[in-house]
């Protein structure tokens, strides 16, 4: 395993990890995609060691796949069952996260 696959797992483990689970203060201030956003992507991405930008550029990739591929409605059931600590959900939400922060951690180790 290189450097950058070792970077990858370790933040899509501290990213996705199944030991955290966030209670929003007022459900209706976001829609479910801004809420796994705030409350879960970008404090678990700086949690595993990135700065904010490097985060944020993650998690909006990750994010804007997500959008593409299910409804607000749908994401809600899968973030909620991600949550749940359902590891079908974990598997679903890591695949989307990988593509995005590996091309964090290219940038970061190569300069691209």
């Amino acid at each position: 395993m290189n450097i950058n696959q070792k970077l990858l797992t370790n933040v899509m483990c501290y990213f996705l990890g199944l030991s955290t689970i966030f209670v929003s203060l007022d459900v209706n201030a976001a829609d479910p995609f801004t809420k796994f956003y705030n409350q879960a992507c970008v404090p678990e991405a700086k949690k595993a060691g990135l700065n904010d930008k490097e985060a944020r550029k993650g998690c909006n990739c990750t994010v804007r796949s997500l959008r593409k591929k299910y409804s607000s409605q749908a994401f809600s059931a899968l973030y909620n069952k991600y949550r749940a600590k359902d590891s079908k959900a974990r598997q679903t939400l890591t695949r989307f996260g990988e593509t995005c922060f590996e091309a964090v951690f290219d940038n970061i180790l190569f300069g691209r």
